[in-house]
This record gives structure tokens, sequence and C-alpha cells, in this order.
């Protein structure tokens, strides 16, 4: 049981880091170069889409993180537990706002936040799953 969670864990933390690549280097920097008139439509449409690929992997990783934490009881998992904690915190409060406020409007300055935040949570996720290789 403890070895599918591990791989559970693995795969969708990989995944994760290369969607998180993905929308770093092409998706968010193509924001720009939709018209402004069509933004809204085109973005709408890219969140629909987007979370159906995204959801079920995060949950996938939060719920085989948290099994592997009372299962497990490793330092790895509890450092592991807590840097996708961080990954949820800023995804959820930080960057699901920006897409609310693009939404909205779309406005550069926003863009280029959403683009900061995602670094640092592809960031995360690199380092959490240098974490937990280890395990």
């Amino acid at each position: 049981m403890i070895n599918l969670l591990i791989q559970i864990h693995y795969i969708s933390n990989i995944l994760m880091i290369g969607i998180s690549l993905i929308v770093q280097i092409i998706i968010y920097p193509s924001f720009k170069f939709i018209k402004i008139d069509s933004f809204k439509g085109y973005h709408l449409n890219y969140m629909n889409k987007i979370s159906y690929v995204v959801a079920p992997i995060m949950l996938l990783e939060i719920i085989s993180s948290f099994l592997l934490l009372i299962f497990n009881k490793s330092l790895i998992d509890i450092l592991g537990f807590i840097l996708l904690s961080l990954i949820w915190i800023v995804t959820f409060f930080l960057i699901v706002p920006i897409h609310n406020e693009l939404n909205i409007k779309f406005r550069l300055v926003e863009l280029k936040k959403l683009i900061k935040l995602n670094l640092l949570r592809t960031i995360l996720w690199i380092l959490k799953f240098s974490i937990i290789i280890n395990l």
C-alpha cells in the first residue's frame, strides 16, 4: 500500500512540474498576444479546460501526500506535505484571485504577477520532488 501511495505521489508531482513548466514558458506568456476583445472568452475557456487536467492530478497529489504523512510519518513526508500546502496556498489564495481579475479585465500587471507566482509554484514543486524522491 505504501509503495502504491509513493508511486502515485511521485507521478502526480512530476506531472504537476511538467504542467507548471508548460504554463510558465508557453501559456501565460502567450496571454499578452491575445486580442483584448477576445481575451475574456479565451481565458474562461482556458480555465475550464485546464481544470479538467490539473484538478484530478492535484487531488491525487494532496491525497497521497496526506496519506503518506499519516501512514509513513517520515520527516520527508512532513516536508513534502508542508511544501505542497504552500503550493495550494499560492494557488488558491494568490493565483486563482488573479485569474478572477483577468476574467473581469486583462491587465498586463496582473499577468506579470501571475507569471511570477507560477514560477514560485513551479520552484516549490521541483523542490518538493527533490525532497520526496528520497523516500
